[in-house]
């Protein structure tokens, strides 16, 4: 997600507390296992009506790495009520079984699967997504008369280490931790919409769709009414920017900056394996931009002011573009370690400004970032989980910007040779996982000439 450039989302949710993520620490030691391999597929067939109705089934393969007396599941846009999206019913093997909504977003299903089994999961679900004028959101999961957003709009399985991965959803910073799975969607949307979605899309017939990815981190949607294209392509993949027709000129520059980007990144850390980005103007709210597997959702304001911002616009595309590599090719806990992404893909996006003769431009903007954000929480730090941020304070400045400034110190020591190699080895070490802080930290200490442990503890603390 590219640095809040507004603030973090509204702010009329629960604010964090400690006893709030009591009940995912429950979840992430009631259990033991090994890590959920990326073996899961996804069957989707939703439907969402002219009023905003979505309805639909996920049918969830794969193979559980432990003996689960039940699974859990993950329906993030039920945040805060469960009219937005919940359960109608549960069938393990086509047999119904019991299931329970612990809170509005997590659901346990019955399953009795042992280590090494397949299972086959499937649930129905249904809700309604939000007019975006209505949403307390960030507009991921809303409506407008020219776009509805459809963001993690259905059961996600909860990954599996030792424990479920759970946490409450913050209104601010990424909710989503998810195993990369295959995916095939069949969509059907009301007359006259078009789909955009991660993955590959086809019109089947008159409103059906069908979307087919592999090793998605997660499946995105945008349904679009008069909207325009225009494409490009950068090192085999065919970049697509989508926006209304008042917007041409700054959708255009999108794309440009997107194609220059992709480049730029694909020589230090090597091509990306997608055919397709899309990337997307939409209404958003205190989000620049959003990033999924194949798709970039960017803030319509922005185009709506632009060129007014010589340095914000561009950096909201080259951020989203390097969530590419860091993101959907290497996952990781985006709620315990934000940093782990969301500083990496905030210093791969300043590779696209050096590229442009502009690096001494992004220091200084991260530099003023780290110290606008340390002024606005002075308890917080760069590898902070997103609870220790109250109602999102200094947030991107510290995770962002200060992450960036780390990674530039150790490029720095490194030297570039020894700094790309480190990146490209954590990427093709973990590419389809979910890596910790650790793993990145120790695939650029293992190609590091000199030592790195100094400064990461100035930076990143004990």
């Amino acid at each position: 997600m590219a640095p809040p450039a507004a603030g973090p989302r509204g702010s009329s949710r629960r604010g964090p507390h400690v006893l709030s993520v009591l009940w995912a620490v429950v979840l992430a030691t009631a259990l033991s296992g090994t890590s959920l391999a990326a073996s899961v597929r996804y069957e989707l067939a939703i439907s969402v009506g002219a009023g905003g109705e979505i309805w639909g089934e996920a049918t969830v393969r794969g193979v559980a790495p432990a003996d689960w007396p039940e699974a859990v599941f993950r329906l993030y846009p039920a945040a805060p009520g469960g009219d937005r999206l919940a359960l109608r019913g549960a069938w393990v093997e086509g047999q119904e079984v019991s299931w329970e909504c612990i809170e509005p977003t997590t659901a346990t299903v019955a399953i009795s699967t042992g280590a090494g089994e397949e299972f086959t999961v499937t649930l129905a679900f249904a809700g309604t997504v939000p007019e975006f004028s209505s949403t307390d959101g960030y507009g991921a999961y809303a409506r407008s008369a020219h776009a509805i957003v459809l963001s993690q709009a259905y059961p996600i399985l909860v990954p599996w280490d030792g424990g479920w991965i759970a946490y409450p959803v913050f209104p601010w910073g990424d909710p989503l931790v998810a195993e990369a799975a295959d995916y095939t969607l069949d969509l059907a949307v009301p007359d006259g919409w078009t789909v955009v979605a991660g993955g590959t899309e086809v019109e089947i017939a008159p409103g059906r769709y069908r979307a087919e990815g592999e090793s998605l981190r997660e499946m995105a949607v945008v349904l679009l009414h008069g909207y325009e294209l225009q494409t490009a392509s950068a090192n085999g993949v065919e970049v697509h920017s989508y926006s209304r027709p008042e917007h041409a000129e700054a959708s255009r520059a999108a794309l440009e900056i997107t194609v220059a980007a992709l480049d730029v990144f694909a020589r230090h850390f090597g091509p990306l394996s997608l055919s397709e980005l899309d990337v997307v103007a939409v209404p958003l709210r205190g989000a620049a931009g959003i990033e999924y597997p194949g798709l970039i959702l960017a803030g319509e304001g922005y185009y709506s002011r632009y060129p007014s911002d010589p340095l914000f616009f561009p950096m909201i595309f080259a951020h989203e573009a390097a969530h590419q590599w860091w993101y959907a090719e290497v996952g990781s806990d985006q709620v315990a370690e934000p940093w782990v992404d969301e500083a990496l893909a905030t210093y791969t996006s300043g590779l696209y400004f050096e590229s442009e003769g502009r690096s001494a431009e992004i220091l200084r903007y991260w530099e003023s970032g780290y110290a606008q954000g340390r002024a606005r929480n002075r308890t917080a730090g760069i590898t902070s989980p997103v609870w220790e941020f109250p109602n999102g304070d200094g947030y991107g400045g510290i995770v962002y910007s200060g992450g960036a400034l780390f990674f530039h110190a150790v490029r720095e020591r490194m030297g570039d040779d020894a700094f790309f190699r480190a990146l490209r080895r954590y990427r093709e070490e973990f590419r389809g996982r979910i890596a910790s802080g650790a793993d990145l930290l120790a695939a650029l200490a293992a190609e590091s000439p000199y030592p790195l442990a100094d400064l990461i503890a100035d930076w990143l603390g004990p």
